[in-house]
């Protein structure tokens, strides 16, 4: 199941503290910082964890520039850990801006970071004052990606924001690709000279001094631009609020599949608390007017329950699409979205209160700056009370009284089912969650599967989410490798349906619950533990161990939660796993623990992309 036509590749996250080499002007409106020195080699940090060495592959490459705050004595920023980073919490000094690698020369030892010059942007004043010799924290990048594959042409467009990424993409491009790129700068003097292969247009677009994020260029030049044959890819970047528009119209207009669009925000016009443009400081921040010491306030609002029903609810209508690019009377917006008036004029009128809509005087509504959030795709995917993550926090919530009162909760009170039985049961749930899975596993497959652990193995048997996805990466990987994926019957169905078939993959209905029937070199539990609660999680691991050949081992992989850097989404996944499940996230003496239970030691314990862990298990004895 290809996500994006783009394949990506992800690898540890970093920090590292850099030299500032060089500070040139590329035009007048972009300045480039060249960085260097030793800590772009692999090295170890002062706290004893690995930093691998730096790599950027990608031409839109990102990672993060750590900036000094007026009331810190030092840069705050993260420390390295195993695999990921420990960010600093609640911690409003803390300063940083993502940017892409312009240039990256690993021979030379010298990364080049373009930075447009404009307004009282922290990392803009940053740029326009630094000097060589000074030093610099940067964080990532933890992934790349190259040059569509399977496209018969490619579609580019961004801002001056964009252009550090679109002018390393044309240096990178592949000889005989098509592409049309468009280029939106402040003014003509700040184009660049960027190389033009065979086949490719590049047009510049001038504001004419118009501020940045004000006009509608690039939505223009995209509608506007020659449809040519075949399969395209569409990589548009810029400010965020500008790009919808284009992403809808490529959507509803152009019919285009999710893995032909890459459609990302690099920054938001928002205003800034600063009078005077050279007095900014890096910790300049946007203004907020409303302040944040009323603790009683803000207790209400954790409290609140309806904010977060009614903005799905507005998400589910497609209340968004519906009032497109202008305002709107109740009336037509409930002919939009087949509701009825009177209840969506008192919805409406609720989302004004919570500043995402606003009544104009003459009776109509627009959403406002914050309600065009309801116009993002994830959004939409995240809140969509139809879809599979509203259903799962719905679910998690309703059943959370239960489960903390008793152990287990009582989705089934609720829905008639338990969790796993509800989406299995459901075609359209359980497409959304293979396919939800399957864009998860992306990130750790592939790295899963170059794991020393697989090297040599002839059979492996996987099991959990996205077993489909990590079958594919290991006989990928390794050629004689045999994967067969245990499932229950109908997640077998989406499996076949979500992958192509594979000679050496096969599909046994079943569960780990039970006796393998067959032996085999290894067991992949990938993530599969964490919907298990401790009593059945000890048997899964006891059935695992059973079914190995001699010397075989028992393999679990899966995020282990970390206390020192876990935040409120862990926790709120934790808590929500538990309530559906009885099982949920296990930091390391939790998985010790199934572990000896089970009677198996651990062999070796791996950090695998993000932080993740790949334990190898064998016998006690």
């Amino acid at each position: 199941m290809a996500q994006s036509l783009r394949h990506l590749e992800v690898f540890p996250i970093t920090t590292r503290t850099l030299d500032v080499l060089r500070v040139t002007d590329v035009t007048p409106g972009m300045r480039r910082v060249t960085l260097g020195g030793p800590e772009l080699a692999a090295h170890t940090a002062a706290n004893g964890h690995p930093v691998a060495a730096f790599r950027s592959d990608g031409f839109d490459d990102e990672f993060k520039v750590l900036l000094q705050h007026p009331d810190a004595e030092t840069v705050v920023g993260p420390t390295q850990a195993d695999g990921l980073l420990h960010w600093p919490r609640d911690d409003a000094r803390m300063v940083s801006r993502t940017y892409t690698v312009r240039r990256w020369d690993p021979v030379a030892g010298e990364l080049d970071v373009d930075f447009v010059i404009h307004g009282v942007g922290p990392a803009s004043t940053w740029a326009s004052r630094v000097r060589p010799g000074e030093r610099v924290q940067i964080a990532g990048p933890k992934s790349s990606s190259l040059h569509p594959e399977g496209a018969d042409w490619t579609l580019v467009a961004g801002d001056e924001t964009a252009l550090p990424a679109i002018g390393r993409w044309l240096e990178q491009w592949p000889a005989g690709a098509r592409g049309q790129v468009f280029i939106e700068v402040g003014h003509p003097d700040h184009r660049q000279d960027l190389p033009l292969p065979d086949g490719v247009t590049v047009t510049w677009l001038s504001r004419d001094g118009a501020e940045p994020g004000t006009t509608t260029l690039l939505f223009d030049a995209v509608r506007q631009a020659p449809w040519w044959a075949g399969t395209v890819f569409v990589w548009v970047a810029g400010e965020s609020r500008t790009l919808t528009p284009i992403r809808r119209w490529l959507r509803n207009e152009k019919a285009l599949a999710k893995e032909q669009v890459d459609v990302t925000g690099y920054w938001r016009r928002q205003p800034v608390a600063v009078d005077d443009p050279h007095s900014a400081r890096p910790g300049d921040a946007p203004v907020d007017a409303e302040g944040s010491g009323n603790e009683a306030q803000r207790f209400h609002e954790l409290t609140e329950v309806l904010p977060a029903f009614a903005a799905r609810t507005a998400v589910t209508f497609g209340l968004a699409t519906a009032f497109g690019e202008r305002p709107r009377t109740v009336a037509e917006l409930a002919a939009a979205t087949g509701t009825d008036p009177v209840g969506l004029g008192k919805l409406v009128r609720y989302l004004a209160a919570l500043d995402l809509t606003e009544r104009l005087d003459d009776g109509r509504y627009r959403l406002t700056d914050l309600g065009r959030e309801l116009e993002d795709d994830h959004v939409i995917d995240t809140l969509h009370l139809d879809g599979l993550p509203a259903r799962r926090e719905l679910g998690g919530a309703l059943s959370l009284w239960s489960a903390v009162r008793t152990g287990r909760g009582d989705h089934a009170r609720w829905f008639g089912a338990d969790y796993a039985r509800h989406v299995q049961d459901d075609p359209a749930l359980l497409a959304a969650r293979t396919a939800h899975e399957a864009r998860e596993a992306v990130y750790v497959a592939g790295a899963l599967a170059a794991a020393s652990a697989f090297v040599g193995l002839s059979t492996v048997t996987v099991s959990g989410p996205a077993a489909g996805s990590f079958a594919a990466a290991l006989v990928k990987v390794h050629p004689a490798l045999r994967a067969t994926v245990v499932a229950a019957p109908s997640e077998i169905d989406a499996f076949r349906g979500a992958y192509p078939a594979h000679e050496r993959i096969g599909y046994e209905a079943g569960s780990l619950l039970g006796p393998r029937p067959v032996p085999t070199d290894a067991v992949l539990l990938a993530d599969a533990l964490r919907s298990l609660t401790d009593v059945d999680a000890v048997h899964v691991l006891r059935q695992a161990a059973a079914g190995l050949n001699p010397g075989g081992r028992v393999l679990v992989f899966g995020d282990v939660l970390d206390p020192e850097v876990a935040d409120e989404h862990d926790y709120e996944d934790d808590l929500i796993d538990f309530a559906l499940h009885g099982g949920g996230a296990r930091d390391r003496e939790g998985h010790r623990a199934l572990f000896d239970a089970a009677g198996l030691r651990l062999v070796e314990r791996t950090t695998i992309g993000w932080g993740y862990t790949l334990h190898a298990l064998g016998p006690r004895n």
